[in-house]
């Protein structure tokens, strides 16, 4: 007990060391104030935004706004690295939500694309903020973040009598909104817009003004290029784009820029990358200079990302230290096994079924991957009505599904002879150990977010690192979670019966639990690496034909790291439970709801958006 209470002592301070230090870089040591709103935009949706206000932003001496927007399938903090870059600088940050992102409300096909998705009404919101200088707003936006909630917020703008919008910088993406609207005639002018381009983006860059299919990387080359520098009046007479170049037009002594920075990253890339930042630092000083100009690469969020992480990393422990320790207390000791459980001996002459099933199964995990990608994306319907968690949920089901398939065969053939017990491994069990497992694992979980919650609601952070995302959510998120968790609960439980009551053994020392992982995610890894070495090679990634393709490589980052890791969380509370179902059951809740919470929600948007786009 005494060690338990240490470990949870340990994760519990790794969680609040992350808090304080993310908040104290989020509002650059305290002189920058975070708020959370809600927003009603003008086709009546609510909108969630988190608003950065400098203390040098004031009535008497208005600042720059700059809104960011998240892409598809992610939330308003996914942009943090700009928001906080952005703030320190003395710019007014409003970070939006698009319409079913995040904690905005979602919408069925009919209220997708009103209002800019949703970003007007952040719009709005800044131009009559006091402390705004309503001359000087603008807006950057990831991927669907800028073709859809810039591309079509410019056309709204564009009907107001004034327009807000003064300058845009789109981020690995394109002048076409997701409607396939063209706009660069839209912006105009008398506004200033840039791009971000990833040379190996996995959405946009395929095709050149006149559809013929190019590399991405000679993006820059192309006539449509060359006519978005020259502010949509022809390309320029020259052989391709200059990267990073601020093209110039004065209009009646006013004058505007166009620029493309062609950045050396994946599409996903540009919202973790320093070179991206430090682009979007540039382009805005230019358009709008800073209140308070810092060199462009003085960046702080990288150390935010880093203490995220040491919060996410806490959390982890924390699951494992507060399981142990309250098996230690009298009410949960049935689940406490009577000694640590430990490896089994596999004779050399039985190593092959050790291996070959997880070499089996990390190709079914692949190949089960590619057809639920294929199938399964974006066929939500009212009940199952995010597209994310649809198709990687499918996958987790057929993944346990067949590791039943392939434990059965192994039990048949080997294990029962051998004498193997589902009893004496934990797999069976009586009423009360199932009885206060679920109850211990609720209570695990519901503890964990509170210190989640808690983080939110003290110092409007979280804990994230680039697509492994932990944040606060809304009560609706749990009504959507539990349309899910069967998926994640299967699989999770099955996985850990797996790896803990028949692959827990001596094979590799201890590398045991490592090597499980690296096969549990086997299939994942070899799907990435097969979509990302044919890019780089080939300039084109091996499958792109749809959204679907285009985003498969991406949607597995998380797994990857998940499939490898939970191994380790669930088999550090075997050896001291030899009960499998704990901690899966712990893991499988939260990833659930880390996955409903980070994507976007809508009924038949994602059907919808693959079709048209």
């Amino acid at each position: 007990m005494k060690k338990a209470k240490i470990w949870l002592v340990i994760a519990l301070a790794m969680c609040f060391i992350s808090v304080i230090v993310t908040s104290a870089i989020q509002t650059s040591m305290g002189k920058v104030k975070v708020s959370e709103l809600r927003l009603a935009d003008t086709a009546g949706y609510e909108v969630s935004v988190q608003l950065y206000k400098p203390n040098t932003a004031t009535p008497k001496n208005p600042a720059p706004c700059i809104i960011t927007i998240e892409g598809w399938y992610n939330n308003k903090e996914m942009q943090d690295l700009y928001s906080v870059e952005f703030a320190r600088r003395g710019y007014v940050v409003i970070a939006a939500d698009m319409h079913g992102h995040g904690d905005s409300e979602a919408t069925t096909n009919n209220g997708l694309f009103t209002a800019g998705v949703g970003t007007d009404a952040a719009v709005e919101l800044a131009a009559t903020l006091p402390y705004v200088d309503r001359s000087r707003i603008g807006m950057t936006g990831h991927s669907s973040g800028a073709s859809a909630g810039i591309n079509m917020e410019i056309q709204v703008d564009n009907e107001k009598e004034n327009p807000l919008v003064k300058a845009a910088l789109l981020q690995a993406s394109l002048w076409v909104d997701d409607a396939g609207h063209d706009c660069i005639s839209e912006y105009g002018d008398k506004r200033s817009v840039g791009i971000i381009q990833s040379k190996y983006d996995e959405f946009y860059y395929y095709a050149d003004d006149k559809g013929n299919e190019i590399y991405p990387a000679e993006f820059l080359k192309t006539g449509g290029a060359k006519n978005f520098v020259n502010f949509g009046h022809g390309p320029l007479n020259t052989a391709e784009v200059e990267s990073g170049k601020m093209y110039e037009l004065t209009t009646n002594g006013e004058t505007n820029y166009r620029s493309i920075y062609q950045n050396n990253t994946t599409h996903p890339r540009v919202h973790f990358s320093t070179t991206a930042v430090a682009f979007a630092i540039k382009f805005f000083e230019k358009v709008f200079p800073a209140p308070n100009p810092i060199p462009e690469n003085n960046q702080v969020w990288q150390t935010k990302a880093a203490f995220n992480l040491l919060g996410l990393i806490g959390i982890g422990l924390f699951i494992v230290a507060f399981i142990n320790l309250m098996v230690e207390t009298k009410y949960f000791a049935v689940l406490k096994a009577d000694e640590e459980v430990k490896p089994k001996t596999i004779e050399k002459k039985a190593l092959i079924w050790y291996w070959i099933p997880l070499c089996i199964g990390a190709l079914f995990s692949g190949l089960s991957y590619k057809w639920s990608i294929d199938h399964i994306y974006s066929k939500t319907t009212s009940f199952f009505n995010q597209t994310g968690p649809l198709t990687i949920g499918i996958w987790s089901a057929l993944s346990g599904l067949f590791c039943i398939v392939m434990l059965t065969v192994w039990y048949f053939s080997v294990g029962k002879k051998s004498g193997f017990s589902v009893k004496d491994e934990g797999i069976k069990m009586p009423w009360t150990k199932i009885r206060k497992t679920v109850q211990l694992s609720l209570l695990t979980v519901t503890l964990a977010f509170l210190i989640l919650f808690a983080a939110d609601y003290f110092c409007k952070t979280d804990f994230r690192f680039w697509v492994l995302t932990l944040k606060a959510f809304d009560a609706d998120k749990v009504n959507i979670g539990l349309r899910f968790l069967p998926f994640f609960l299967f699989f999770y439980v099955v996985n850990s019966i797996s790896c803990n009551c028949f692959n827990f053994n001596q094979v590799g020392g201890r590398f045991n639990t490592a090597i499980f992982g690296l096969f549990n995610a086997g299939g994942a890894i070899a799907y990435v690496l097969i979509q990302y070495l044919t890019y780089f090679v080939t300039g084109l990634p091996k499958w792109y034909a749809n959204e679907g393709e285009m985003i498969s490589g991406i949607w597995l980052y998380g797994p990857i790291f998940f499939l490898f890791i939970t191994p380790f969380i669930s088999r550090a509370v075997y050896k001291k439970t030899k009960n499998p179902y704990l901690a899966a059951i712990v893991i499988a809740i939260i990833i659930t709801m880390m996955s409903v919470a980070n994507t976007t929600t809508m009924l038949g948007g994602g059907a919808y958006v693959a079709a048209s786009y």
